[in-house]
């Protein structure tokens, strides 16, 4: 591969060294392996409300200005016009470090613990990093696993059929939440 290819898969390389960091870190606080545990499943699952609301709320704003359309546009709105491009693997690090920092922020004073906070990065950063790799599957990999036919199906149903619901990609738990899931 290309040493430009490479730059594709930075955003990967940072979380990753991020949630290393952070896991060092807060390992020496003497969590339970049942809270640890526990507190990654949140953060797991907080990726999964993450992706819903900014798939729903933000990528399909109808933006009035020209900067907002193009910000749009580069975030989201050209994956839909090109699903099958690979040059936006990952969210770029000028879209994701601020949301992965207000994310710890948040996590930092509902919890009031950095340890705590850690671990929940670090399932969200795991839950992001599945969600890549998942929307990678779902436009240019055929799997033999039934889960993911199912999810590559729902995806593209929402790219194809109906844009307006099934956002969630790595999970329809939160369409359903929400009211806008179809099997």
């Amino acid at each position: 591969m290309r040493a430009a290819a490479w730059r594709k898969f930075t955003p990967f390389y940072f979380y990753t060294a991020v949630a290393l960091c952070l896991l060092f870190f807060a390992a020496g606080e003497g969590y339970s392996t049942e809270h640890i545990a526990l507190l990654l499943m949140c953060g797991l699952l907080s990726w999964g409300f993450i992706e819903y609301g900014l798939h729903r709320f933000i990528f399909h704003y109808h933006a009035r200005s020209r900067l907002g359309r193009k910000v749009l546009y580069a975030a989201h709105v050209s994956h839909h016009e090109n699903p099958k491009a690979v040059n936006g693997l990952f969210a770029s690090l000028f879209l994701s470090t601020p949301i992965a920092v207000a994310y710890w922020i948040l996590a930092w004073t509902i919890t009031g613990s950095s340890a705590s906070s850690s671990y929940l990065f670090v399932g969200m950063s795991t839950g992001y990093l599945l969600y890549e790799w998942l929307h990678f599957q779902c436009h240019h990999r055929k799997s033999h696993m039934r889960l993911l036919r199912y999810l590559r199906r729902y995806h593209l149903l929402h790219h194809y059929k109906t844009p307006d619901l099934r956002f969630g990609v790595t999970s329809p738990l939160f369409d359903l939440i929400f009211g806008t899931f179809r099997s």
